[in-house]
């Protein structure tokens, strides 16, 4: 059984441990005791090759979750997760498909991306048992229930003078810089995405760039309408690509062309075909500002798809929102879309230039880029009428990492603007050379800490190395440095590549 094997994994771990032998056996012993009472008081899944507890709720619990065919469990964090009869699952060998699903009796629904299918199960064994058995066959990638869980927002023209994250009159270069970057382009000929709750693309600073929109929780309805009122996604959308007309306000990248995404409230599945269907259309920037803290295998599997087969093999640029609970990422058993190796992940930082002390940290962000302070200070579109966060139509009070990921997105459309050739790594090693270094923690010998990742953003030197990689005068002094740059991210990722 895979937990038998799991459990035989942590005593060869206890018994490399230095000491007595009496030490090392009454460690050994613990294991063991504490290993044993898994099966008694929780279920498990496997995500990255590790066994992830989770503990049976009530069905009763939540007065809005009533569906018997549903199971709710927690995790060690308090993440829930609903259960189905549904699994996901990715075949390294798909000519063994037909043979697993007779072997445990599964029924196809359809399929999610080139690498993932999604199933039902016929038979009375539960979901996570039969998901569980799959994974460890030899055929299979991974496989994990498709689990329902909770996405958490990361929020915290006329008005241009006071889009300080543009161009900053009070704290001088504190901004983006993004005025010198719009000297060589505003983002003409880029396809963005903003995945996200409550999209209005009717808005008027909206409107004339959403070339494209869906919505992934309401089959009945492609409007990407908000179930709950707020309309965070419109925020979202305002900062990346709103469009220069003279009134109202003005995205990083007024000039692009954008797909408005609204995402599903809790079904995996439905998140994997978004992404993949936007990978279809040709986009190349997506912007996330939600997470869950259980970044699962058929994330990692659709980002690392798009990240490596995008762009017709240049690779699509997907940013994160790191989140404001100013949490240390590295911690055992945070496990957060934003930490994937496939995606940007970006923190915050403030109008006076200082890392926002919400914003989470660790090895996992690579940069900050502006997202004011909690209260909110920054400036953009809100739902017309009285149906967003205010009544009228522009939000001024937005802030968090949710701001900061669309703002860092805006900057790589400018970046692929200005030269389409880039790839995604190149695109990354652009960033990274051109970060502004800030905050008061040290910075090692790569350039980077786990408070301020690589620094942050700096759009006007971004797009000018990027248009003298396009025309060759810089090309082998940049080129060099982004290629190791790129080796540095892929050798750690090698596990994820099999």
């Amino acid at each position: 059984m895979l937990y038998n094997n799991f459990i035989i994994s942590i005593i060869f771990e206890v018994s490399d441990i230095e000491g007595s032998d009496t030490v090392n056996s009454i460690k050994l012993l613990m294991v063991i005791l504490i290993a044993s009472t898994i099966p008694l008081f929780g279920a498990h899944f496997i995500n990255n090759h590790r066994a992830v507890t989770l503990y049976p709720l009530k069905q009763n619990r939540f007065a809005s979750e009533q569906n018997s065919a549903i199971q709710y469990y927690v995790d060690q964090n308090g993440i829930k997760y609903g259960v189905t009869d549904e699994i996901i699952i990715s075949f390294s060998d798909k000519a063994q498909q037909q043979k697993l699903f007779e072997k445990y009796r599964l029924q196809f629904i359809k399929t999610l991306s080139d690498t993932m299918i999604l199933c039902k199960v016929t038979d009375k064994t539960t979901t996570l048992e039969i998901a569980n058995a799959l994974s460890q066959e030899e055929s299979v990638r991974f496989s994990h229930p498709n689990f329902l869980i909770k996405k958490e927002k990361r929020t915290a023209d006329q008005y241009y003078d006071v889009l300080w994250h543009l161009k900053n009159s009070a704290f001088p270069g504190a901004d983006i810089n993004v005025e010198e970057a719009w000297r060589y382009t505003k983002g003409e000929g880029v396809l963005a995405a903003v995945i996200d709750e409550g999209i209005d693309i009717d808005h008027p600073d909206l409107k004339a760039n959403i070339i494209g929109f869906a919505n992934y929780d309401n089959p009945d309805s492609n409007y990407p309408a908000s179930k709950t009122g707020k309309w965070h996604g419109t925020a979202c959308a305002g900062l990346l690509a709103a469009v220069e007309n003279d009134k109202g306000v003005v995205g990083v990248a007024p000039a692009s062309k954008l797909y408005a995404i609204r995402y599903s409230d809790s079904e995996v599945s439905k998140d994997i075909e978004a992404f993949d269907d936007l990978m279809k259309e040709g986009v190349s920037v997506i912007s996330n500002s939600w997470g869950s803290y259980a970044n699962l295998d058929a994330y990692n599997e659709i980002f690392k798809t798009l990240a490596t087969k995008g762009r017709a093999g240049k690779g699509v640029l997907i940013f994160f929102a790191a989140g404001n609970d100013h949490k240390n990422l590295d911690e055992a058993g945070i496990n957060d879309e934003s930490e994937s190796p496939w995606v940007l992940s970006i923190g915050a930082s403030t109008e006076r230039d200082n890392i926002a002390n919400y914003s989470n940290y660790g090895s996992s962000v690579d940069f900050l880029a502006p997202g004011g302070t909690i209260g909110g200070d920054l400036i953009t579109t809100d739902a017309t009428g009285e149906k967003g966060y205010t009544d009228w139509d522009y939000n001024w009070n937005f802030a968090g990492t949710s701001a900061a990921a669309p703002i860092a997105a805006g900057v790589a459309v400018l970046i692929l603007s200005e030269n389409p050739d880039l790839t995604r790594d190149q695109v990354i090693g652009i960033l990274r050379k051109t970060a502004k270094k800030i905050g008061d923690y040290p910075y090692d010998e790569n350039g980077r800490n786990n408070y301020a990742g690589y620094g942050r953003i700096d759009a006007g030197k971004a797009v000018a190395l990027a248009h003298a990689y396009r025309l060759g005068s810089k090309g082998t002094e940049v080129e060099s440095k982004i290629d190791a740059f790129a080796y540095r991210i892929f050798k750690s990722v090698q596990k994820f590549s099999n």
